[in-house]
């Protein structure tokens, strides 16, 4: 019998080997990937929900003086109470982790719509860093926890007595 080769097999071990190291690092990299996207999330999040919070400010710091808290976005989006319109928000901002990108409403006890807060149900990755206005976002368990509100204001005009064009 002739003497067979010792190193027999060794070339596929070292490719399975190879192979594993391989797969271990795509899915290294998956999780990587996938963080990034949330962390690009919850900036986008932070941005549209500043954004809108902003804009009810703005609204209701119109050259009226009437105080009165808008009731849609499209108020926000483009102001006709006034011969000029104004615009108060660039377009409707979507919710990057709502579902169809839909966020959910802040109303006070008399039906004022004082905010928005995101309808993720995600734990958020980011803890630390936030403005003042936002510290209560360091406990929040969800991304609906974020809530973009303004102060409320129990002497503002009843959203039916608000000239809403």
């Amino acid at each position: 019998m002739p003497a067979g080769n010792h190193q027999a097999g060794f070339s596929y071990l070292l490719l399975l080997a190879w192979l594993s190291v391989l797969a271990l690092m795509m899915l290294r990299s998956q999780d990587h990937l996938r963080t990034e996207w949330r962390q690009e999330r919850e900036e986008q999040l932070m941005f549209a929900g500043d954004q809108i919070r902003e804009a009810i400010q703005k609204y209701r710091d119109n050259p009226a003086g009437n105080k009165c808290f808008p009731i849609n976005f499209q108020q926000l989006v483009n102001d006709r109470r006034f011969t000029a319109p104004r615009y108060l928000l660039r377009q409707h901002y979507p919710d990057p982790f709502g579902k169809k990108g839909g966020w959910g409403m802040i109303y006070d006890d008399k039906g004022r719509w004082t905010g928005v807060y995101s309808q993720g149900t995600g734990k958020p990755l980011k803890k630390e860093g936030f403005a003042k206005i936002y510290q209560d976002f360091k406990k929040a368990g969800s991304y609906a926890g974020w809530k973009f509100k303004v102060d409320d204001d129990p002497n503002a005009p009843l959203p039916a007595t608000c000239n809403s064009r």
